[in-house]
């Protein structure tokens, strides 16, 4: 590794599994130091555990104000204070907006939207005294174009990405970058229960109605003209990339890594 992040703190929601996890542990590779954070405790600790000293961790509900402030508060005690954050931390939002009751979408955008937010609104105070800093949001693909049965998380997601551009305006002057990663199918524990939840309603027409979730997201290879569903390394690596400063000129924007499927 090159040291990309070197002396770097940083913040990962979402590192117990998945893309936090895989970025929590490049972010490491790289030279940070890492607040894992993930609403599963044990699998936060396991993955600050397997990083190393560089890293600790932390149970957090982004949904909820007094989890994320204890958050950044445990950050900079531990670290002298905060350079990046990546808000991945999300939940699954299987349905289409008739079929949804308000229960389920309260949920959704409690924790892909407002616990977006609230994953940083704390960070931003720290940002500005160290000078500056990076604030990645988590949005999706299907923030930017449609893809069938996920209303509310495609709702959560567009809004990920309007809060990116308003905070990019609003804090830029202080030097704080605010930029949002947008990903296609990635197959991830969240995508996975989104598959299993929506049943025989699938993201892509080439599946039988009584496909397993296993063929469901294989036939979700022909959405993407690159040939392949993503990686958690292949958006951990964007991660990486806008929370160093070799992203120094890039703000407000909504980067799209999806294999080529939202140009299809």
């Amino acid at each position: 590794m090159t040291g990309r992040l070197s002396g770097k703190r940083t913040i990962v929601t979402g590192a117990g599994s998945g893309i936090g996890q895989a970025a929590a542990r490049l972010f490491a590779a790289e030279g940070a130091h890492v607040m894992c954070a993930d609403i599963n405790g044990d699998a936060a600790a396991a993955t600050a555990t397997d990083i190393g000293e560089r890293a600790i961790s932390l149970a957090v509900d982004v949904s909820r104000p007094a989890d994320c402030q204890a958050m950044v508060d445990q950050t900079v005690s531990a670290f002298g204070g905060l350079d990046a954050v990546y808000a991945n931390a999300g939940v699954d939002g299987p349905g289409r907006a008739g079929d949804l009751d308000i229960d389920e979408w309260n949920r959704v955008i409690g924790v892909n939207l407002t616990g977006v937010w609230l994953s940083v609104r704390y960070a931003i105070d720290h940002l500005i005294a160290a000078g500056g800093g990076s604030l990645v949001l988590q949005a999706s693909v299907g923030g930017v174009i449609g893809v069938p049965g996920i209303a509310s998380y495609a709702a959560a997601k567009a809004g990920v990405i309007g809060l990116t551009r308003q905070m990019a305006v609003d804090y830029g002057p202080d030097g704080i970058r605010v930029n949002a990663i947008c990903p296609g199918t990635v197959p991830t524990p969240l995508v996975r229960a989104t598959y299993e939840k929506r049943g025989g309603f699938s993201a892509t027409a080439n599946a039988p109605a009584d496909a397993t979730v296993d063929e469901l997201i294989d036939a979700a290879k022909v959405r993407h003209p690159i040939g392949r569903l993503g990686t958690t390394t292949d958006i951990a690596q964007l991660a990486l990339h806008l929370a160093s400063d070799e992203s120094s000129w890039t703000t407000g924007t909504a980067i799209v890594i999806d294999g080529g499927m939202s140009a299809a």
